[in-house]
């Protein structure tokens, strides 16, 4: 019950925020010009941002903008704009007093100091961050944009790509995958099964997002039991934090050949009195994905999310509501052993209420306090080719977090305290036989950072209580083992230590070390089925025990005008890594078999490298590249695996490599870059993997070329943007080692996509 709990308190907030507003002028107003250096012609749609999270606006047609209700106190103010240098002001709010503050902004190729609010204490801009970090915003989402999230993060460093169809595309970072990476829609779990199986699709559309980060590490902390590969926030800012001095938003369409795809949508917030808005909403329809020996068949999708938000802002913070309804219909593939000639169809849909509250205390030691939480409800059905059902999900999830800031306790310069905790009801039906699952977690957290010179520290502790409880009892057939299904609790604390030291000049040094944790799923502890859509009888433990890991990160990160380098190296050792092993082939009921996955604790060990590179060659012309690498053992000795085959039985060596860990690979690229138009020529590539987890099989390496052209042109006042991508220019067939098909389909063909995107 605490989700709901959680929602009654920011209704209780929005109601006792009103009176005490307007009975305090604790705010003041921020406005000013921004114009380009050298014309001093007006920037349109620059991006002007409170980076403590009390506000965002764009310019307007003359370069003018207004934030209202601005904290009192200082203030850093991020403005940006595609085709210039970003600048940070720090400035210095009244209360009542009206802060005028221009900007001249320089064109440039390389964008630097994009704003960061994942894994930090507070917003800050990329270069402050003490962990590795990504972001994509702005003309990198543009040119980067695809059908699902992990497709749009593809160049990223760390970041790899994995899944079964081109709709159940899922982000692995620095090898893994799953529940391991936490996928967030502003800061919450959207309330998916998408981590617990690889045909399971993502709920988030990434075409209405204003940004999209990324941090790589365990970040197990501040998001809770599970995040120790990383976290991907999706940012919308459903829930408007300020009330616009106007209507703003954006409409998007684009189009891809490669699938006959299409896609519109768009995004609008505004304001009246003390309320701010936002509604939004998009459709994304495709056909069968076509590759260069012939088409992905059953790999269509349709999909539709809407989601509408109303914010009340007061003089001490902001409190509100939003709503968000999604569907998709897409399908998998068939030609595995065993599986459907014709592939498998799923239809899922989730609802999200959410509900998020902020107030500034103002005079104190308190900064903020926040309470966010959620409530979703998901459906899942898997159909065979004869309309069938095969397996049914439907998950009531609900999530809730308490945050407060403090700017000085126990000696810190800044840090937070909070509480946050979530329920899960999943019941489940057709042929999968696991057991509908009620699981409750708990957990406090403390962050505290020190010094605010050159030097940093951030220290945190973080302790998470987790019960399953499945609602029948039974059986769970281990190996020759018969386990009952039976109620499970886990508890163990989480911590982490990481400095940052600025040398001055662009020069950056981080590192951290950090313990981290994580709880069995429902479905590694009970699962015990075929499962349709993905080709497998998995089959749980219930005796599992919980993973915990102690990570050693470390990156140097380098920023001036014409350089922006970060490379990271790091070690992250796993005890009883679960994970579903291939312990043999049965027939299990149907003709020729189905591969059996048993889900099982291993100790294992994942350690590697990776950099990113951005050097401007001219004043208009761009240098960009990543590299990845990473390595994946288990540290343990492994029994020999059955090879069941009935009637007969023989035995093969089991791996010393945890199954799906990608190759060495990158991404590299020249683009030509001004503010009106731009284009670029890259490429991608992959290193053989010949690192196997059981039963996987050599991919060979490849070298893919990519092109991107478009034009940005202000007309009638609104900003428009074309963008013509074209992915495997030559239509080249290769192989990714992390596609679940990869034997029987290569990736997909060349492909031309479209992007339009309006500003206003």
């Amino acid at each position: 019950m605490l989700p709901v709990r959680c929602c009654g308190v920011v209704v209780t907030v929005l109601v006792l925020l009103a009176p005490r507003a307007q009975g305090q002028a604790q705010d003041g107003v921020v406005r000013g010009r921004v114009i380009a250096a050298g014309s001093e012609r007006p920037i349109q749609a620059a991006l002007v941002r409170v980076m403590g999270g009390h506000g965002t606006e764009t310019t307007h047609a003359d370069g003018t903008y207004l934030l209202a209700r601005v904290p009192a106190g200082s203030q850093r103010l991020l403005i940006s704009a595609i085709g210039y240098r970003a600048s940070i002001a720090s400035i210095e709010v009244r209360a009542g007093d009206t802060v005028t503050v221009d900007a001249t902004m320089t064109e440039s190729v390389l964008q630097l100091d994009e704003l960061v609010t994942t894994g930090t204490v507070s917003a800050r801009s990329r270069s402050e961050v003490l962990s590795a970090t990504s972001v994509v915003s702005g003309a990198s989402l543009d040119r980067q944009l695809d059908a699902t999230v992990a497709a749009t993060l593809r160049h990223e460093p760390g970041v790899a790509m994995g899944g079964i169809s081109p709709a159940t595309a899922q982000p692995v970072i620095r090898g893994l995958s799953g529940d391991r990476v936490v996928v967030l829609e502003d800061g919450l779990r959207p309330g998916d099964l998408a981590s617990t199986s690889a045909d399971h699709a993502i709920t988030i559309d990434p075409l209405n997002a204003k940004r999209i980060e990324v941090v790589r590490g365990p970040m197990s902390l501040l998001y809770g039991s599970s995040a120790l590969g990383g976290v991907v926030n999706v940012i919308r800012e459903e829930i408007p934090i300020s009330v616009p001095d106007a209507i703003h938003g954006a409409v998007s369409a684009q189009a891809s050949s490669v699938n006959r795809g299409a896609t519109v949508g768009g995004h609008a917030s505004g304001g009246f009195g003390s309320f701010a808005y936002r509604l939004e909403g998009s459709f994304r329809g495709a056909g069968d994905t076509r590759t260069p020996i012939g088409r992905m068949i059953n790999t269509q999708v349709t999909s539709f999310d809407a989601g509408a938000a109303l914010s009340y802002v007061g003089a001490r913070g902001h409190a509100g509501l939003s709503y968000r309804f999604y569907d998709n219909d897409y399908g998998i593939p068939g030609g595995f052993v065993g599986g459907h000639a014709s592939g498998v169809d799923i239809a899922m849909t989730r609802h999200t209420v959410r509900a998020s509250a902020e107030i500034h205390p103002g005079a104190g030691r308190w900064e903020s306090i926040k309470a966010d939480g959620g409530v979703s409800l998901y459906r899942h059905t898997e159909f065979e080719p004869s309309g069938a059902v095969g397996t049914r999900f439907r998950q009531l999830y609900g999530s809730g977090t308490v945050v407060a800031r403090h700017n000085g306790w126990l000696g810190a310069t800044s840090g937070a305290v909070g509480v946050a905790g979530h329920y899960r009801y999943i019941r489940t039906g057709g042929t999968l036989r696991t057991p509908t699952t009620a699981d409750v977690s708990l957990a406090g957290f403390a962050v505290q950072e020190y010094g605010n010179g050159p030097f940093r520290v951030q220290a945190g502790l973080r302790f998470d209580f987790a019960h399953y409880d499945p609602q029948r009892a039974g059986n769970v057939t281990v190996g020759s083992e018969r386990v009952p299904i039976v109620a499970r609790s886990f508890g163990s604390f989480s911590g982490s230590l990481g400095a940052l030291y600025d040398f001055g000049s662009g020069l950056r040094i981080g590192g951290s070390i950090a313990r981290a944790y994580r709880t069995p799923d429902f479905n590694e502890l009970y699962s015990n089925g075929p499962h349709l859509a993905s080709n497998s009888y998995d089959v749980g433990d219930p005796r599992l025990d919980e993973e915990a890991g102690f990570g050693v990160d470390g990156f140097v990160r380098y920023d001036d005008a014409r350089v922006r380098t970060e490379v990271a190296v790091f070690r992250n050792a796993l005890s009883n890594y679960i994970f579903p092993s291939s312990r043999g082939r049965a027939v299990l009921g149907r003709v020729g078999g189905r591969p059996l996955f048993q889900y099982s604790n291993e100790a294992a060990r994942f350690a590697g490298i990776e950099g990113t590179l951005s050097l401007v060659v001219t004043d208009r012309l761009l240098l960009e590249m990543t590299g990845s690498y990473v390595a994946g053992q288990f540290t343990n000795s492994r029994a020999p695996i059955p090879i069941i085959v009935p009637p007969d039985t023989s035995f093969v060596d089991a791996s010393t490599a945890p199954p799906f860990i990608p190759p060495f690979y990158g991404h590299a690229e020249l683009r030509y870059e001004r503010p009106q138009y731009f284009g670029g020529l890259g490429a991608r590539w992959a290193s053989a993997q010949d690192r196997l987890g059981d039963f996987e099989s050599r991919t060979p390496g490849y070298l893919v070329g990519d092109l991107h052209a478009g034009v940005r042109l202000l007309i009638g006042g609104q900003f428009h943007t074309f963008t013509l991508r074209i992915d495997n220019l030559f239509d080249r067939e290769y192989r990714d080692h992390l596609s679940r098909i990869k034997e029987i389909l290569p990736q997909p063909g060349r492909n031309l996509s479209l992007l339009y995107r309006l500003v206003f």
